[in-house]
């Protein structure tokens, strides 16, 4: 039956004086034995459902029908299995699909039949059922629990994991947005947390996105007559490593909310004298090395041909999250990605997409992201002992303010730190951040501007200070005297500017 005569067929029986008996005549034509009635049946109520949901849902679920198309999955025609999905699909848009409960039931019903599909060849089922099973992971109230049990849990972990590992590439990709969804903490908070089958997920997961991307990697076509499909390849690989992204980033929240369940830190069936393996910690560790090994290198390959704002703000989020999730590394990360030059990146996407009122989320987590990272690298330098607490509180009230007031490029940074004219408390503070980021990069071996310019910038903001009588946090003053001390060992010509500099500021 084709979509126009089921359009009809759905505008017919709605204008019928026998409306208020359609859900029942369409149950009984489900639970009859005959295949084709049974199909017939289901497309009926995807039409119907699709013509005036709102008036018609809410029948059909009073009907007990959801319950009929549950069953039905575990039937052995793929036609059958296609349209309960479809129709499933449609009817859990309903807010009281889920206040009846009829998820709690089914859900065993979805991972079996997601089970038997992946073992066949129809594409269109595959995705049909991860369809259905993404939008009940994702619309399943916190507060109705959806997996009952840890072996359903496990069983749904390892249909996904199947999944995302499916070489065509559209499976995948719905995958990756059922496993997005699967990893909300009321899905996994079930005892025990099996943080073994969640990294097996993860594992998978970034591996298919790691071949997909090298795949596409080693077909780039050759010649302007193949630019538009390199352009195609470009945006597909950015769309499938967002939601890969997405997905890790579910992860680490799912992580950060464990870390306050004293539950969930570990298997409390393991026994005391086994490895511990399956624990939060040994999962947090996890999510930091699966980063700096599979993320960054995918993200950093992908900045080579285009930036995505979307994706660079999942991505910016997830460094940021691995702060909390792995505090005792956080110092070592942050000197990791500083001397990586993310400083740099980081105000180059601040630049390029956050002036004025655009882009204001990713400028928050770009903001966000450099805050704690120049708090971890401030409280662990390299070069300089460690400021006191109070230092430390005044920097962070001054990088929490002026953050997000940065969004110039590196040469409008370096003129406005230049700027010997009047400034007001706000544009102060912007320059003891663009200062401090200069101060941080530099010292990590990031020195994306030159030293005569940089030289010339902090002696004139250091002038400015003495012109209006004011005293800079002391983190502020020994960022500025050092980056006058680096930028005349590295240029001769300097040295005798610094010494003038020293006697004036004296």
């Amino acid at each position: 039956m084709n979509q126009d005569g089921l359009g009809e067929s759905a505008k017919n029986i709605e204008g019928s004086s026998g409306n208020t008996s359609l859900p029942l005549v369409l149950k009984k034509l489900l639970l009859s034995r005959d295949e084709t009635l049974q199909v017939a049946s289901a497309h009926c109520i995807t039409a119907v459902l699709v013509h005036s949901p709102a008036k018609h849902a809410s029948a059909f679920i009073h009907a007990d029908i959801p319950e009929f198309l549950f069953e039905h999955l575990s039937s052995s025609s793929e036609v059958l299995v296609w349209s309960s999905c479809n129709c499933l699909t449609l009817l859990v848009e309903e807010p009281l699909f889920f206040s009846k409960c009829h998820t709690v039931y089914g859900i065993e019903a979805v991972v079996r039949s997601l089970q038997g599909s992946l073992k066949m060849n129809n594409i269109e089922l595959h995705k049909q059922g991860l369809l259905l099973f993404a939008e009940i992971l994702t619309r399943q109230p916190e507060e109705i629990k959806l997996f009952t049990s840890s072996a359903m849990c496990r069983d749904a972990g390892r249909a996904l994991q199947e999944a995302v590992s499916s070489p065509v590439l559209e499976v995948a990709a719905e995958a990756l947005k059922a496993t997005s969804a699967f990893l909300r903490k009321d899905h996994q908070s079930t005892p025990p947390v099996q943080y073994g089958e969640l990294q097996a997920l993860l594992e998978a997961m970034l591996n298919r996105c790691a071949e997909f991307s090298q795949t596409l990697l080693s077909r780039r076509p050759l010649g302007h007559a193949s630019s538009r499909d390199s352009e195609k390849a470009i945006l597909q690989r950015g769309k499938f490593l967002l939601s890969t992204l997405e997905g890790f980033r579910s992860a680490c929240r799912l992580a950060i909310e464990f870390q306050s369940e004293p539950s969930a830190q570990e298997n409390p069936f393991t026994a005391p004298s086994a490895k511990k393996e399956d624990t939060l910690e040994a999962f947090s560790e996890f999510l930091l090395s699966a980063c700096d090994s599979l993320c960054i290198p995918m993200v950093m390959r992908h900045l080579e041909q285009t930036t995505h704002p979307a994706l660079m703000e999942v991505f910016l989020s997830i460094l940021h999250n691995l702060f909390v999730i792995v505090p005792h590394m956080k110092e070592k990360f942050s000197k990791k990605l500083a001397s990586s030059s993310f400083i740099r990146l980081t105000l180059e996407l601040k630049a390029r997409f956050c002036s004025g009122l655009s882009h204001s989320a990713l400028n928050q987590v770009c903001s966000n992201f450099l805050y704690y990272m120049c708090l971890n690298l401030l409280s662990a330098p390299e070069k300089t002992g460690p400021p006191s607490k109070e230092e430390l509180s005044a920097v962070s009230e001054l990088l929490q303010h002026g953050l997000p007031q940065i969004s110039s490029r590196s040469p409008e940074s370096l003129a406005f730190l230049s700027d010997r004219q009047y400034m007001e408390g706000a544009a102060r503070q912007r320059q003891y951040c663009i200062l401090l980021l200069f101060y941080l990069a530099y010292i990590h071996e990031d020195r994306f501007v030159s030293e005569a310019e940089l030289f010339e910038a902090v002696q004139s903001f250091l002038l400015s200070l003495q012109d209006q009588g004011e005293r800079p946090p002391l983190v502020v003053f020994k960022a500025s005297i050092y980056l006058l001390a680096i930028c005349q060992d590295k240029d001769n010509t300097l040295r005798e500017q610094l010494h003038c500099s020293l006697i004036s500021i004296s």
